[in-house]
């Protein structure tokens, strides 16, 4: 019986944050970065070739303008990826807007009276592979792979489907 749902983009504004901040060409200490990659949600990330270490050197990198020593290849996708929002800030803000407009309401409809999951929590990150992740009642999606249609900037979409239906899709995957 589905009780709430929590959408959940404070990483994204964190990220949001330091990608404006380095655009500007202003400095971000090595404490946000690692604020960031302790947040439960990142750890659906982490392998033998990345952790919490690779975010920190990766952003720390990007903010020094600086190429990444040695690094794995799950490292330079996660490097690429965020020199990506830095290159292109107006894409990265149409990425957000549907993040923040996302209302998952129908669901409580439909699972009133059925399923185990109570809390439904999404949660939005900077991934480097994957599309999404789902970990016990938490569907964790890749940022990076929202994609708006540059000329009509009100589509958007995820592995070529509505990023509204894709989200509500992995939902119910979780609270069937």
């Amino acid at each position: 019986m589905l009780k709430s749902i929590c959408i959940d983009y404070n990483i994204i504004e964190m990220m949001q944050f330091y990608w404006e901040s380095i655009a500007s060409r202003d400095k971000v200490v090595d404490s946000y970065f690692i604020e960031i990659a302790q947040k439960p949600e990142m750890k659906v990330l982490y392998s033998d070739d990345f952790n919490e270490d690779s975010v920190r050197k990766v952003l720390s990198a990007i903010m020094n303008r600086e190429r990444l020593n040695n690094p794995t290849k799950k490292e330079s996708r996660f490097w690429n990826l965020n020199l990506w929002m830095l290159e292109d800030l107006d894409n990265m803000r149409a990425m957000l807007k549907p993040i923040k407009l996302l209302n998952l309401d129908q669901l409580y409809d439909e699972f009133s009276d059925k399923g185990n999951v109570e809390n439904l929590e999404v949660h939005f990150i900077p991934g480097h592979e994957d599309t999404y992740y789902k970990e016990d009642s938490k569907l964790i999606i890749n940022f990076f792979k929202i994609m708006v249609d540059y000329m009509d900037p009100e589509v958007v979409k995820i592995e070529g489907e509505d990023f509204k239906e894709f989200v509500i899709s992995k939902a119910r995957e979780i609270l069937s």
